[in-house]
């Protein structure tokens, strides 16, 4: 075979294997094929799917050690899963009666059908003895459980709203449940909890510091320059503490806002002149509260200001900047001692360990890209470990985390990401196309490397037990999946 004829050969051979290969990788991270399934245990079962029913949020497994609890949230009536007579109505608890179930006899108007598709019920369960999720409760609507580190405490932020009855002097902030004999008995909290950091409970991100200690966090308040009147000695910084589970709880004040405004942005970078408006003056607003010991905390407040390339054609430009407020626990209260602002910083992410160390989602760029970085809680520095993991790799891709779906535990790290993949132009010359697809990660390293899970990228991750190093999955969702089983995976 003459030489110019068999390199022709290699090179279609070449073109060839590298096409199959590009499509299976894109097909793969579509359909989800492989990953890891290290030590797959099962954590229990549920007697009807829809208990296990998965939604972006308020949804999943939460392992305590006093026990394991399971919220799933339907579209539907709560009639429509059959409970026995010690299952306890929240409705009625906070009512005084049960929620008032769709008559069957009306006529099946459009206006009827959509309203009957946006009732939801949420379903609280536990897990028993015999590895049976038994159904304890049910409320209408959204309903995030949060427990107490002990376990000891339950608590159930919901979306009812009060009741008219109520007291008109305490707080208008929708109802929060709380129990303390494992899902007995509920006890309506009539005066809120942190009722100043969100009106709506569900929306509430508490943050525990041992047994009792609690921080929640709301937007910081902002002093209007432009009002005639005496401009306050104390802003509120949006950060809220809590010495007893949440039963009583203050605002934490600084001298003066942590935020800046948008002028700030405009100061740093001057050659951009289309700025966006859609988040406000002070643009998006994170922020991140952690405690280290019983007398130093620490609020990190970031905010991101997007605005167009100077040449009109580029990617937008975010500017970012991070005000850390240090705090000082002084007779039993806490002060804002001092205040650094730290430009080029964006913390999206904050989580802390039982051993002290502290991992975070941050933007250091101008692109709104979070990678995985680990803080040095004595320098306050923030050192770069990786950028997030894609199920496209190693194809390039752009990765953000889903939501809130990232996890520390005592060993390892566990994240949900989505990627979006733009195939080159000459492969789809007549568009800019985008594929995008979900996974789920794991690292050993802190976020140095990261391993795939075979667990569905989107809505698969029921939980994750931070002690034991363990994620909480099931086989898809309620409604495409009949498998009853609750799993879990160890990750060390």
């Amino acid at each position: 075979m003459p030489r110019s004829k068999l390199f022709s050969r290699l090179f279609v051979a070449l073109l060839a294997g590298a096409a199959l290969w590009y499509m299976w990788m894109i097909t793969s991270a579509k359909l989800e094929w492989g990953g890891d399934n290290p030590d797959q245990q099962q954590v229990g079962a549920v007697k009807d799917t829809r208990l296990r029913a998965m939604t972006q949020y308020c949804t999943g497994v939460t392992v305590t050690p006093q026990g394991t609890w399971l919220v799933g949230r339907l579209e539907e009536e709560a009639q429509a899963l059959e409970s026995s007579a010690d299952v306890v109505d929240l409705d009625a608890v906070v009512y005084g009666k049960p929620a008032e179930a769709e008559e069957s006899g009306e006529p099946e108007t459009f206006a009827r059908l959509f309203s009957r598709a946006e009732k939801e019920t949420s379903f609280i369960s536990r897990l028993d003895a015999q590895g049976q999720f038994q159904l304890v409760a049910h409320v209408s609507g959204a309903a995030c459980l949060v427990t107490s580190p002990d376990g000891s405490s339950v608590f159930l932020l919901t979306g009812l709203r009060r009741p008219e009855t109520a007291n008109t002097h305490e707080p208008d902030q929708t109802v929060v449940l709380r129990s303390d004999d494992q899902g007995r008995r509920w006890t309506w909290l009539t005066k809120g909890w942190f009722p100043e950091a969100d009106s709506l409970a569900w929306n509430l991100v508490p943050y525990f510091h041992g047994s009792n200690e609690v921080w929640a966090v709301g937007p910081p308040d902002v002093a209007d320059e432009d009002s005639d009147e005496e401009k306050p000695t104390a802003v509120s910084t949006g950060v809220f503490y809590s010495a007893d589970r949440g039963a009583n709880s203050s605002p934490i004040m600084a001298p003066e806002s942590l935020l800046v405004s948008a002028e700030y942005a405009r100061g740093k970078r001057p050659d951009i002149t289309d700025w966006s408006t859609n988040a406000g003056e002070h643009g998006e607003v994170q922020t991140h509260v952690l405690q280290l010991n019983a007398q130093t905390a620490f609020i990190w407040a970031s905010q991101r200001f997007w605005g167009g390339h100077p040449d009109g054609v580029s990617h937008n430009i975010a500017v970012n900047v991070t005000t850390r407020a240090r705090l000082q626990a002084q007779g039993g209260h806490w002060q804002v001692v001092d205040k650094q602002r730290h430009d080029n910083l964006f913390v999206s992410k904050l989580l802390r360990n039982d051993a002290g160390r502290v991992i975070g989602l941050i933007d250091q760029g101008a692109r709104g890209q979070d990678v995985v970085a680990e803080l040095d809680t004595a320098a306050l520095t923030w050192t770069p470990l990786s950028d997030l993991p894609s199920v496209f790799a190693p194809l390039g891709s752009d990765s953000q985390v889903r939501g809130s779906n990232f996890w520390m535990g005592q060993n390892t790290l566990l994240i949900n990401t989505t990627s979006n993949h733009h195939p080159p132009r000459w492969l789809y010359w007549w568009s800019d196309a985008n594929i995008s697809a979900d996974g789920v990660f794991y690292s050993q390293d802190w976020g140095r490397s990261w391993q795939r899970l075979a667990i569905g990228g989107y809505l698969g991750i029921l939980g994750f037990q931070a002690e034991q190093d363990r994620v909480i999955w099931a086989m898809g969702n309620w409604f495409d999946n009949n498998d009853l089983g609750i799993y879990s995976y160890g990750l060390r």
